[in-house]
Parts: structure tokens; sequence; C-alpha cells
């Protein structure tokens, strides 16, 4: 192998493929990075079992070929690399061939501004098959969809010991694709566009939401991701993602999510306007008084919101926000933090409250961007093109 390569397309590269990369690897040959040189690409992948990850940079390879490196200690080269300069990666092809394990002395040469680092090899017949991409699906827009999944997964629980709790349920019809997840306390859903297209795109996923998260992060802006959902020949199904020379797959999990849509069957009797970041910022100052696992008490009048927190034997705190509230005055307490959550993954100025009973959900979706009609019921005043688009339902605190 011979490739030139400029620092900054490696080290994006390895950002991308070490989402894959075992801190704990079973095998370890798991722990190094697949680099395949062909054409006018390098491809840097990785694999732990349960995800695999893969990306092609751009290139000059002179002589084509396929090594593995170690993993963590490539990242941590390329980072330190001075940037604007190429970096020319070298396998002497006497010594190390695809078929054969190299030898002990095999070395990968990588030189970069008067630099160099001798990297060893391991034998490419220790790495495992990666899984294949299945059937592409559809198609959706790469930064709406990671923000659809850190709206959604802000809710997964973190409790290994209940795996469907820690999952997001992905739904997929022929209209629309709907994201969920659930820790019992709280429940966060995503409905958004997306273009199908097999003729019968209906399909539905456990996706392990810690690793969606991952996945997602920082898309590339404008880019199409493709969506590909299907079994594995004697294994759970796989979920893969493909956007931009990036692609991914991860295992689903074989669950049956919880049932949430009974959730939303109660009548709303009062719901409440509030400027989000005013709320945010009263929450948060409030919050710093909160003892462990102590609520966040709500008033709701009619025209303000007051934010309170703790006893008049310990520290105590308050804030009063303006509101606009349609039907009765009421109270509730909440998780600070859970609330805080639910309020930060809002795309709109104002923030709207649905309430029925004091024992009930409270719902908390996307307001319109002005206050409502006053004279319109609670019904008529929570139609608007966000309500449908992100719902996140609260569990309320109990309170003495």
């Amino acid at each position: 192998m011979k490739v030139r390569i400029t620092r900054d397309r490696l080290v994006e590269g390895i950002a991308w493929a070490v989402r894959a990369l075992p801190a704990r690897p079973v095998v370890p040959a798991l722990a190094a990075f697949r680099l395949e040189a062909d054409g006018a690409t390098l491809t840097i992948s990785a694999y732990n079992y349960e995800v695999s990850t893969g990306i092609e940079v751009p290139a000059e390879v002179t002589r084509p070929g396929r090594i593995l490196v170690p993993g963590r200690l490539l990242a941590e080269i390329a980072r330190s690399l001075p940037r604007e300069h190429p970096v020319d990666l070298t396998v002497d092809a006497r010594r190390v061939t695809r078929s054969s394990s190299p030898s002990p002395a095999s070395r990968a040469r990588l030189t970069c501004a008067g630099a160099y680092f001798a990297l060893p090899l391991t034998a490419l017949t220790d790495y495992p098959a990666t899984p294949l991409l299945p059937e592409t699906v559809g198609m959706v827009g790469a930064s709406a969809f990671a923000e659809a999944v850190a709206q959604v997964t802000i809710a997964a629980s973190r409790d290994e010991s209940v795996p469907v709790l820690t999952a997001v349920r992905l739904h997929l019809t022929h209209d629309s694709l709907v994201l969920a997840a659930t820790d019992r306390y709280r429940l966060a859903i995503r409905r958004m566009p997306w273009l199908p297209i097999t003729e019968d795109p209906a399909r539905t996923a456990l996706i392990p939401a810690r690793v969606l998260a991952e996945l997602t992060r920082n898309p590339d802006a404008g880019a199409d991701l493709r969506l590909a959902l299907g079994p594995e020949a004697g294994r759970r199904g796989l979920l893969g993602l493909v956007s931009a020379g990036r692609q991914a797959t991860t295992r689903l999990l074989d669950y049956e999510f919880p049932r949430y849509d009974w959730l939303f069957d109660n009548e709303t009797t009062a719901v409440a306007t509030i400027d989000t970041a005013a709320l945010i910022e009263a929450v948060r100052r409030v919050s710093l008084v909160v003892t462990r696992n102590a609520p966040i008490r709500l008033t709701f009048e009619h025209d303000a919101l007051r934010v309170e927190a703790g006893t008049t034997d310990e520290a105590e705190a308050g804030a009063t926000v303006p509101l606009h509230l349609t039907g009765e005055p009421t109270r509730s307490a909440f998780n600070p933090t859970h609330l805080l959550d639910g309020l930060t993954a809002l795309r709109t100025p104002t923030a709207q409250m649905l309430f029925s009973t004091p024992t009930k959900p409270t719902v908390l979706t996307e307001g319109p961007p002005t206050t409502p009609n006053p004279q319109k019921t609670p019904t008529q005043n929570t139609t608007n093109k966000h309500t449908q688009d992100y719902r996140y339902l609260l569990m309320p605190m109990r309170t003495t």
C-alpha cells in the first residue's frame, strides 16, 4: 500500500470510524482500523460485533492495498499532525500481503512534515467478517434525522437491566417516520416526513439509543441519509445508515416496546403558553436549591407562572415567568432535570404545556409563534404545525 492523504481528511475519516472501535475488544484484531486503498479513495472502517462503521475519503493511491493498524494509536497520531500538510502511508508489499500474516517486523510507515511513525500490523485473517447493509427502505435529510434523534434519546433509560427502555422505537409508514423513547417517567415522540423507496416500507425496529445518538452526531449539512433495515441470517435484524460516503450498521434489539398511544387519550383541561427561553432560565436558577430527588413546583395562573423549589426549613428559591393560560389555573411538580431536557429539545420560541388532572401526565409541545386567541378552546389553541411533530410527556411528582 502507498497512499497520500491530507491530514484533515484523515482526521475526519478516523473521527467517524472510531465510533465503532471498542474500548475493550473481545478479539485483539477489533482494536484495529481496517484501511483499504483502492482507486482514488481510502476506506477506514471499524467493527465491534454490534456496530460497524466505514467511510471513504479522497486520497492519492499509488499502490492499492488493505491493512489492519492499531486504531486508538492511529487516531492520536493523526490528531497530533500539523494541519495543511499531506500524510504519506506506506507498507512494503514484499513484507506483507493481503493473504498472508505479517511478520513480526512488518510495519506501516506514516510520514508527515518531517515526522514519521512506524505502526505494527495485525493479520487480516484475524479480522471477523463485517455485516452487509440490509435493504434500503427510504431516505430522509441527515440533519433533520439527527435533530429528531437528539430530541427523543433524552427520554431513553440508561438502566441496562431493562434493555427495552434503553432503545429508540423506529416506526416507518408510507408517509411518516416516528421515533419514540421512554424511561417510565417520561416519553418523547418525534414524527417527521421521509421518502420511502420500497413498495411496502412499513417497518418497526428497536435501536439502542446510545448507539443511534452516536451514529447521528455531527451529520453532513444538506446530505441525504439512506435508511436500510432488514434481517441478517441467523442473527438479529440490522439498521444501516448511509450518507455522504459514510456508512454504519447496528444490531437491533428484540423486545416488545410498551404501548404509549393511550397516554394521550386524556382530555385537556388547560393549556399554558410560555416563552421557552424564559422558562428554561427560571427552572435552572430555581433548581440550584433542589436536593436529591426533590421536585420543582409550578403554579400556573392566567398571566403568570410561579416556579418554586426547596422548603422553609432548608434553602428555598422562586421565580415568576409571564404566560398565557387557557382553562383553569393549576399546579404541578416535576423532576427538574426531566423538565429541562424536554424544554431544551424544543425548536420554537414558545412552549405549550397541556394539562388534564394533577395526577395525569403533562404533555409538552412546541408552541405557536404568537400568543393564541384567548377566545378559543384549549383544543383549538394547541392546533399548530409543530404540535404533532414533537411531544414530550412528563409524569408529575407527588408533593406534600
